[in-house]
């Protein structure tokens, strides 16, 4: 007899694509924790506006 519960099921778990619908690849990097709080907070500009991301690039 079986539940049913827990287990690989489609459709489930978090999306692993952008609002775009374009496939969001897994990647690391090394870096120390200063960085690191750099690359979050840069990180989640690129995610909610792109355009705001390529102009403080556009500015170095």
């Amino acid at each position: 007899m079986t539940s049913g519960w827990g287990g690989v099921r489609e459709g489930a778990g978090r999306p692993r694509t952008s609002p775009d619908g374009q496939l969001r690849k897994q990647r690391q990097t090394r870096a120390s924790d200063d960085e690191w709080e750099m690359i979050k907070s840069f990180a989640a500009i690129v995610k909610k506006d792109p355009a705001r991301a390529a102009r403080i690039i556009k500015t170095e």
